[in-house]
């Protein structure tokens, strides 16, 4: 993921009547488990690899070949049995080329113990992130105000609000790290096939943290109404009961917005609360369009 909010920039929180005034009274959002989401797939999809064992080996021997008439020699690791035979290769291509049948035979003992490792890896790192998921905490805004769906959907039937928050960079605040939800069709792999080979003959080794972040960020096509952004990071086992409150910035509450078909008395609660505790945020009233399926907005006035 190399897209984040590192400009100023809006993002929305749909909430329900009772989640919105959780939020106002306590000042702060709130930080889910990925096992409270109403998507079971959210970061849970299991963890797969992207290639077929039977074809690998032929794989990283198209890898080894172009390794071996590489211009500049690849930074392999030398103590690395793959390493050791990239160098091998490249150091006798230029008399014998590159004999296919007879490297295949070399490195089936390599491949034979790859293959064994790479059960073993996958299973770890499954462990592992079953391990992580249950301390993992997340946060999700969307890019969009108006999503007819989203207020169905969050806000209750049109019922609640819409928080409106800042990324603010030059502050630092928790929003300025945000990163985009992909929509994918199918799971992603933890990594592609093309990174375990370079991994395996040891050119570019894999940044198992990174893999994780990156994994975080995939969600399936269905959700792709949402234009989900979000803040997610690892919190310490056994220091909560599936949430962390995060106080919310004055500076950061820009508007809250209310939903057309909002009860009257929650309208009241949601403006004095807001009056209260962020006199500088704007609130607004909600009301259907009369020439569109859209939604327009009358300031409210303190």
């Amino acid at each position: 993921m190399t897209q984040s909010s590192s400009i100023e920039r809006s993002f929305f929180k749909y909430a329900s009547p009772k989640t919105a005034l959780a939020i106002l009274q306590s000042k702060a959002i709130r930080y889910n488990s990925p096992l409270k989401f109403n998507d079971p797939f959210d970061l849970q999809s299991g963890l797969h690899f992207d290639f077929n064992l039977s074809t690998l080996h032929a794989k990283i021997l198209n890898r080894l070949k172009e390794l071996a008439i590489a211009t500049e020699e690849p930074a392999v690791d030398a103590q690395d049995p793959w390493g050791k035979l990239v160098l091998l290769v490249r150091e006798k291509y230029p008399t014998y080329g590159f004999p296919l049948e007879h490297l295949e035979q070399m490195s089936a003992p390599l491949f034979n113990t790859l293959t064994q490792n790479i059960k073993i890896t996958q299973q770890k790192y499954k462990e592992h992130w079953q391990a992580l998921l249950p301390n993992i905490r997340v946060f999700c805004v969307s890019e969009e105000r108006d999503n007819l769906l989203m207020w169905a959907h969050y806000a209750k039937d049109h019922t609640g609000v819409v928080f409106e928050f800042r990324s603010i960079p030059v502050e630092d605040n928790p929003l300025s790290v945000a990163q985009p939800v992909v929509y994918v069709d199918h799971p992603v792999p933890f990594f592609t096939e093309d990174e375990w080979i370079d991994e395996i003959l040891s050119i570019r080794r894999i940044n198992w943290r990174d893999l994780y972040q990156r994994y975080a960020y995939f969600k399936s096509m269905h959700w792709q109404y949402e234009n989900e952004w979000r803040i997610w990071y690892p919190q310490t086992p056994g220091t909560d009961s599936g949430h962390f409150d995060c106080p919310i910035r004055t500076s950061e509450f820009v508007a809250v917005y209310i939903g057309c078909q909002a009860e009257p008395q929650f309208a009241s609660d949601v403006i004095a609360l807001t009056h209260k505790a962020f006199p500088n945020t704007r609130i607004y009233s909600a009301r259907k369009s009369e020439t569109a399926y859209a939604l327009e907005y009358d300031e409210i006035s303190k």
